[in-house]
């Protein structure tokens, strides 16, 4: 690390790109930006050149003058501070390792989406989403893996909460300081405003090739102040939502594994010669779970619990439907749980998501129209559409066909216990009137 006090070439080069950008977005030339701040116009061009150093002062007058609430004047403290770290931040937590199966066409896509960012010159964003459980922590962590020497300016990593058992998701803003710490930038000198947090955080990066993974995300919200936007950069974004609302941003769905990668997880848990030894035991395991990975690896983790396990007895646990969501538990964990994950979602629908939800679950067909849920909630052909699309957009239920839904694997025995639920709520209710 340097030492502090150090003002670098590119400390210098960073806040006179930030300084250059904000004038000509205003549309101020540097002889009026000069004359409106009382600074010389060669003094300014020097700024602005990184061939002069900024004093705060004179960071302050720009801001008042550009409007830029407090970017200029935050840059200049960082820039000031002078310390930066030699080597770069590499926050990757470790993943699945040697446990990580299949997902070969998603990290084909992934990197096809990186080589065509290159190739033009921009930075990507890609938002991996999907179901509870599916898995796309996993994928999002094995393709940085793969990736991360492509980015040698650093790779950073953020958990950000949005369907975790906290009330709260992650605050945008503590994971900036993170950021901007991890780059050596003193806490001290960051400012406290999250719009200044943030621009500082896009003046560090500029010109640099950073990857940052974000995961888990509830929200555009949370995302947007965090995503690089130099070239040869890229964010890698995981969320049960399709975060439509951020736009202009690359998307990989991702849905269950296939049978052939569910049975392979089992092999690479269990282990291959007793999973070999009952195969179409672990063929029913592999539906029973619905080819969901954490489901997967719930009943894996039970079968390698004890030597003398066979596939067989857990395959008869779980070949009843109503009681396969208590199977597919944790039992010393109750957060690793494939109802505990299914919660986290239906929890933050709004009344018309979760009463639909309720009657499809109840439901005995296996995939409704529009006008099927509008006859099932007493609702406008309309009205209904839009909750479907919710729905959907929480990979709750699947568009399998124009204005046709169904629900997939394991999130139907969950809507079916949702209804049944509902039902004898309502039969409570009825026998307390009579």
């Amino acid at each position: 690390m340097q030492r502090p006090g150090t003002i670098t070439q590119g400390h210098l080069d960073r806040f006179g790109a930030a300084l250059r950008r904000r004038r000509e977005e205003e549309g101020i030339s540097l002889r009026r930006l000069a004359a409106l701040a009382s600074y010389s116009p060669g003094w300014l061009s020097k700024v602005e050149n990184g061939l002069a150093r900024p004093t705060l002062q004179l960071a302050e007058a720009c801001d008042r003058v550009l409007g830029a609430d407090g970017e200029l004047a935050a840059l200049a403290r960082v820039t000031l501070s002078g310390v930066t770290w030699s080597f770069p931040p590499a926050q990757l937590p470790p993943g699945d390792g040697g446990n990580f199966v299949g997902r070969t066409a998603e990290l084909r896509v992934l990197d096809g989406m990186l080589e065509r960012a290159t190739d033009t010159g921009t930075p990507l964003t890609v938002v991996v989403d999907g179901a509870p459980g599916v898995g796309k922590t996993a994928l999002a962590l094995r393709w940085a893996q793969t990736v991360r020497e492509r980015f040698p300016d650093g790779v950073l990593h953020a958990d950000l909460g949005g369907y975790g058992p906290d009330a709260a998701p992650t605050d945008p803003a503590r994971v900036l300081t993170g950021f901007l710490i991890a780059f050596g930038v003193p806490a001290a000198s960051l400012p406290a405003e999250p719009g200044q947090l943030a621009a500082v955080f896009r003046s560090l990066v500029a010109g640099r090739r950073v990857l940052v993974v974000l995961d888990d995300a509830g929200d555009a919200r949370q995302v947007r102040a965090l995503l690089p936007t130099a070239p040869g950069s890229a964010a890698v974004v995981t969320s049960r939502r399709r975060l439509a609302a951020l736009g202009g941003v690359a998307r990989l769905p991702v849905g269950p594994l296939t049978p052939v990668d569910a049975i392979a997880l089992l092999q690479t848990v269990v282990g291959g010669r007793r999973v070999g030894a009952e195969p179409a035991s672990a063929r029913f395991l592999a539906y029973a779970c619905g080819h969901l990975p954490l489901a997967l690896r719930i009943a894996a983790e039970r079968l390698a619990a004890g030597p003398h396990r066979m596939l067989r007895t857990l395959a008869a646990d779980l070949a009843d439907p109503t009681s396969r969501l208590d199977m597919l538990a944790d039992g010393e964990d109750r957060g690793c749980a494939v109802r505990a994950a299914f919660d986290a979602s239906y929890q933050r629908l709004d009344h018309e998501a979760s009463l639909l939800f309720r009657l499809l679950g109840g439901d005995s067909r296996t995939e409704v129209t529009v006008l099927d849920a509008a006859r099932l909630v007493r609702r406008p052909a309309a009205h209904v559409r839009r909750t479907l699309e919710t729905l959907a957009n929480e990979h709750l239920i699947v568009e399998t066909g124009p204005e046709r839904y169904r629900f997939e694997g394991l999130v139907r025995l969950y809507a079916m216990e949702h209804a049944a639920r509902a039902r004898r709520t309502l039969d409570s209710e009825r026998l307390a009137r009579a």
